[in-house]
């Protein structure tokens, strides 16, 4: 019989869901608004946008479905991709954006650290770290 997933483990999934979409919306976006991106936004431009957007999608897809599928490599995934996606938001943010776009900073800040110390409990959680055992000797 199998077990509920964790509702920290859905809660993880639907978060890189979400990124994966939001990612896959810059791409599609990218695609579509090229002119007006390269006319109005020459820093970095329409490439970075979709190439960062791609290479973003394309790591949180498969990072989603293993974490949906209770794929043990999950659970040593995610943390790495958050501090990873967490230091490209920054360094984006700091380098690419104007000043006056920064001023929520002190809240965008909270929803890092709230989303990195989410992910950390998440993985740690010994109801996690027996599911996701449980889950592949089951295999």
């Amino acid at each position: 019989m199998k077990r509920a997933r964790p509702f920290g483990v859905t809660l993880l999934a639907l978060i890189v869901l979400s990124l994966s979409a939001l990612n896959l919306v810059r791409v599609g976006a990218a695609i579509a608004q090229w002119e007006a991106l390269a006319e109005f936004a020459p820093r970095p431009g329409p490439l970075y946008i979709l190439l960062t957007g791609l290479a973003w999608a394309a790591v949180g897809v498969p990072l989603w479905v293993s974490l949906w599928l209770d794929r043990p490599i999950s659970y040593r995934a995610v943390l790495p991709a958050s501090f990873v996606y967490s230091a490209y938001y920054w360094l984006d943010r700091l380098l690419f954006q104007e000043r006056p776009a920064q001023s929520n900073w002190p809240f965008a800040l909270g929803v890092t650290v709230i989303v990195l110390s989410l992910a950390a409990f998440v993985t740690f959680h010994p109801r996690t770290r027996n599911f996701s055992k449980r889950e592949s000797h089951d295999r």
